[in-house]
């Protein structure tokens, strides 16, 4: 899927979707059945606030050092 498959960025989006959407894995299987879900509004607004804060967590690290 991305270039990042080994990333820790990639590792933490995949627990993000995880926990969040229920979804184990980020990266596609070419089934339409696993690659594509029907995602709650409330729960894909939750994943997407959980990235933001650790995005702005790790931002404020780096510029704090």
């Amino acid at each position: 899927m991305f270039d990042t498959l080994n990333d820790a960025r990639f590792d933490l989006l995949t627990l993000i979707a995880s926990e969040s959407l229920g979804i184990e894995t980020l990266e596609p299987t070419g089934k339409v059945t696993t690659d594509f879900r029907v995602v709650n509004v409330e729960r894909l607004a939750r994943a997407l606030e959980t990235a933001y804060d650790v995005g702005m967590t790790a931002g404020y690290r780096l510029s704090s050092s």
